[in-house]
């Protein structure tokens, strides 16, 4: 009888810490598709720190993470955020599946923002941050990052609780993307720290603007592997008909 008492105060104890970080928020992207950019804008608009099943090194994370399953900087990005407190939504950036499967990744969560970026634009800014040094990207990888933008995407497609939005889109109008990304996560703003945070994060460069770095064999390989979710997300490639 005492060992049942001590398992169910054990086990109510667990519940009730798990149950103080129900509220978690993943920001789902594929590699190098504003997954760093939307979280510069959610701290700069709440202040309030965000998080990642990574470590990340730059902008670095303390080495511990936190109770809410997450690996954080000290104090956000800026060092003026404070941590999310119990029963209060968090946000944590992820990769998966495009990336393997991390302690903190498959976690219950209440809602999920994706970004989906051109891939032509993901899959040359990821090669150049992995320390690529050619002009194009090899075959070999390039023919990984196919498969892992499109498992991403298709699992994303099927999973509960997803708002997508496009990476370019956010360039066109950021604050209404902002905004709808605050009120999915359930976070309250002013008017003002909105106003600030797009300031603050105003995008940089175009779209396609990585496209002189792929061989016209090379586009048409993107095309035919992904058309059918390029379609879907209202990408196309110049020169490249999508079948």
């Amino acid at each position: 009888m005492f060992r049942i008492a001590v398992f169910f105060l054990f086990a109510t104890s667990a519940f009730l810490e798990a149950s103080e970080w129900s509220e978690r928020v993943y920001l789902a992207t594929f590699p190098r598709s504003g997954n760093h950019w939307m979280r510069y804008l959610i701290e700069d608009a709440t202040h309030i720190s965000t998080g990642t099943v990574y470590r990340d090194s730059d902008p670095p994370h303390l080495k511990d993470p936190f109770p809410w399953e997450a690996f954080s900087t000290d104090g956000g990005y800026r060092k003026d955020c404070r941590d999310p407190r119990p029963f209060e939504p968090f946000v944590v950036k992820t990769h998966y599946p495009a990336l393997g499967k991390q302690p903190f990744d498959g976690r219950r969560y209440k809602a999920v923002i994706r970004i989906v970026r051109h891939p032509v634009d993901s899959f040359y800014s990821w090669y150049v941050y992995k320390k690529g040094n050619e002009q194009t990207i090899p075959r070999d990888l390039l023919e990984l990052m196919v498969r892992k933008w499109k498992r991403f995407q298709e699992y994303w497609e099927v999973q509960p609780n997803v708002t997508t939005f496009r990476y370019e889109d956010m360039m066109l109008d950021l604050k209404k993307h902002v905004r709808k990304t605050l009120n999915v996560i359930g976070y309250k703003y002013t008017q003002e720290d909105l106003d600030y945070a797009v300031e603050m994060n105003q995008p940089r460069g175009g779209v396609l603007k990585h496209l002189e770095h792929f061989t016209h064999d090379d586009l048409q390989y993107i095309q035919k592997e992904l058309g059918a979710l390029m379609v879907k997300y209202n990408y196309s490639i110049p020169g490249v008909k999508l079948k």
